[in-house]
């Protein structure tokens, strides 16, 4: 399978969690590992990644596909994403239990367009402008970019990411992914194969 079946593959993975609430993803050649997921699973993913690595998101998702997130204390997640490498893992436990409580303020969001979902995604704590367009573009939404270190350097781009940087490097990035023909959910994952030479997500 070249580069372009893969990120075909992990899109159309990305767009069958959105439509239909479950996915299993697969991680080969890249990391020899699968992953059941769900939507709330998948949220939970996006935040212990922030400030961390894909791969400790990757492990903590794995210690809880098939667990319901409802029935998780604090501590329990805490345990978990401390297990799994994962940075700052007690406030992200916290966010984590936060968002499965009131999950509802994150279905109404998956109602609207890319742009009012994420605007209603940014009231929810520990979830910035980053965070929220990760989430977005794995349940299969293609209009949002994911900005983080691998892509501000591959742009060349020395910045503090303020909301306003944030939406003017989401512009130019916009406009590499149409040079290219190309979505930004396509672009991110290429961007991510040129710094890191994994797709994952």
């Amino acid at each position: 399978m070249n580069l372009n079946e893969i990120i075909k593959k992990r899109i159309n993975e990305f767009e069958l969690l959105g439509e239909k609430g479950h996915v299993a993803f697969d991680f080969r050649p890249f990391y020899n590992i699968k992953i059941k997921a769900t939507v709330v699973s998948e949220l939970a993913f996006c935040i212990s990644t922030a400030n961390s690595s894909a791969l400790s998101g990757l492990k903590f998702q794995k210690l809880i596909e098939d667990k319901n997130l409802e029935r998780f204390e604090t501590k329990d997640l805490e345990f978990l994403l401390k297990k799994s490498g994962v940075r700052f893992y007690k406030r992200k436990a916290e966010y984590i239990c936060s968002v499965v409580t009131n999950f509802d303020h994150v279905e109404r969001a998956l109602r609207k367009d890319d742009f009012s979902a994420r605007k209603d995604l940014l009231k929810i704590k520990g979830l910035g402008f980053k965070e929220s367009s990760h989430f977005l573009r794995n349940v299969g939404r293609k209009n949002l970019a994911i900005i983080d270190r691998h892509v501000l350097r591959w742009l060349g781009v020395d910045c503090h990411l303020s909301p306003k940087s944030y939406i003017s490097i989401e512009e130019s990035l916009r406009k590499i992914a149409e040079n290219r023909g190309i979505t930004l959910a396509e672009l991110d994952l290429f961007i991510w194969f040129d710094m890191t030479g994994k797709i994952l997500k």
